[in-house]
């Protein structure tokens, strides 16, 4: 199994996991055109595509949905609640996969999908740990906390796409409205680097090899602050994570494709 994070930010978010039987989206929130030639740039197509994991209703999340369900060959992956919430709620001949409930796994030809459930400001919000032969790895993004039920979710992954979206007092004195950064800063809002550094500290179990931060604000954050927060948090661990050194913490781009990561 590999994973390739194509974009990650306010501007659009999607992550394409591949076995080389199976190709899967978590998320397609940029446009459809963006979308394929990212695809492309990265050795895939849309018509490679098995189905599309959608993760909760927000535009940066399923912005190019509206073109890509004209593809009958992919199938779509959605809570119900957040499907009535979405700009697909009035479209027809939907080819719908089961109905995605945290807590209940499936299958999409050789992975197996773990619905998870998170704090977040939308109507139904999961994240996903995808499976394959027994390798692990999850996509976890838009939340404003970690919970334990999250945490225990993410033990024994060998990879973790973790957000990373704000440094707070780089939030605070932003031109951002107040509304937005109480937003943001709630618990139901996104995480920053604080909280991402307490779970390494705290929860992380120390199995993953890679560490790819996203969702990062370009206002609110800059790379080498969360690519900081977050070694600083695992050498405090150390020796127990030495598998996971400076080279194995990358983060995730907005504009262009991370590149892929092999497990």
């Amino acid at each position: 199994m590999r994973f390739n994070v194509l974009a990650s930010g306010s501007s659009g978010n999607s992550t394409l996991i591949s076995t080389g039987k199976t190709s899967v989206l978590i998320d397609c929130g940029l446009s459809a055109r963006e979308l394929a030639k990212r695809l492309e740039s990265v050795g895939s197509s849309v018509d490679k595509l098995d189905a599309i994991l959608i993760t909760h209703e927000h535009s940066d999340h399923i912005r190019g949905l509206k073109t890509l369900i004209k593809n009958p060959s992919i199938r779509i992956y959605i809570s119900p609640i957040a499907l009535k919430s979405s700009i697909l709620k009035d479209s027809f001949n939907l080819n719908l996969g089961e109905p995605l409930k945290a807590g209940q796994a499936f299958e999409i030809g050789d992975l197996t999908i773990f619905p998870i459930k998170t704090p977040h400001d939308s109507v139904d919000p999961l994240v996903f740990r995808i499976e394959n032969c027994g390798v692990k790895m999850a996509v976890v993004t838009d939340l404003g906390y970690i919970p334990s039920s999250v945490a225990y979710e993410l033990k024994g992954c060998d990879a973790l796409v973790l957000e990373a979206n704000h440094e707070i007092d780089m939030l605070r004195v932003s031109s951002y409205p107040w509304a937005t950064k109480q937003r943001i800063l709630s618990q139901v809002g996104h995480l920053s680097n604080k909280e991402m550094a307490r779970f390494l500290q705290e929860d992380f179990d120390g199995k993953a090899n890679y560490l790819v931060l996203a969702h990062l604000s370009e206002q609110n954050n800059h790379p080498e602050i969360a690519r900081l927060a977050a070694l600083e948090a695992l050498s405090s661990q150390t020796p127990l994570f030495a598998t996971l050194n400076e080279q194995k913490v990358s983060i995730a781009k907005a504009g262009s494709p991370l590149g892929w990561i092999d497990l």
